[in-house]
């Protein structure tokens, strides 16, 4: 029977500045087939610009009306703009994010499909150019992702975390701006999550 896997996500899942027009979900979903011919099928669910909330209720209709085997859930980095210089609030508090994780996975869990969450990548907060309002710092992703870490550990949803190995990296060479992969960017987070479904026995 044919499986069919799923990408909840934002503008990085939908595969923005890859240069092949494919991002790294088509480019997991290439090397999936080629290794486990004709055993799975693919859809993309991202959508640009989503954050937690946009997730929340957006993507539950379409999610429901399909029938998934694996979901795939990569979202965050939407959730933490603020203004440049300033140590205000975010656009989305703790307790905000918390509650809209907690309401996008009961419905995902619902579908007994088998959930994956990945981290949010690192920024590079030096690619924001002086005139830039808004801006992601390194520091609120690494709150985030151990709060959304904790949520998947409560909840018992497998969490990949990846964001220690990426910030090691030269992450000039891996993105075409902040906050985006560029081609070779996305080629490394298809390998890196096909490598981990597979050591976790999901494939």
């Amino acid at each position: 029977m044919v499986k069919l896997i799923g990408l909840v996500g934002d503008s990085i899942g939908h595969g923005y500045y890859d240069s092949e027009d494919l991002g790294w979900f088509a480019r997991l979903g290439k090397m999936i087939q080629q290794q486990y011919p004709a055993k799975y099928m693919f859809n993309n669910l991202s959508q640009s610009g989503d954050n937690i909330a946009d997730a929340a209720f957006r993507v539950v209709p379409e999610v429901l009306s399909r029938h998934f085997d694996i979901l795939i859930v990569s979202l965050g980095v939407n959730d933490l703009r603020r203004r440049k210089n300033s140590n205000l609030a975010l656009d989305f508090s703790e307790g905000a994010r918390y509650m809209y994780w907690q309401r996008l996975l009961d419905k995902l869990t619902q579908t007994g499909a088998q959930i994956i969450v990945t981290d949010i990548l690192p920024v590079v907060e030096k690619r924001y150019l002086p005139t830039a309002e808004l801006i992601r710092r390194n520091e609120d992703v690494e709150r985030y992702n151990n709060q959304i870490c904790r949520i998947c550990f409560e909840r018992k949803i497998k969490f990949f975390s990846r964001y220690q190995q990426w910030h090691s990296r030269s992450l000039e060479k891996l993105y075409m701006d902040a906050t985006h992969p560029n081609t070779q960017g996305h080629q490394l987070v298809a390998d890196e999550i096909f490598h981990y479904l597979q050591k976790e026995k999901i494939l």
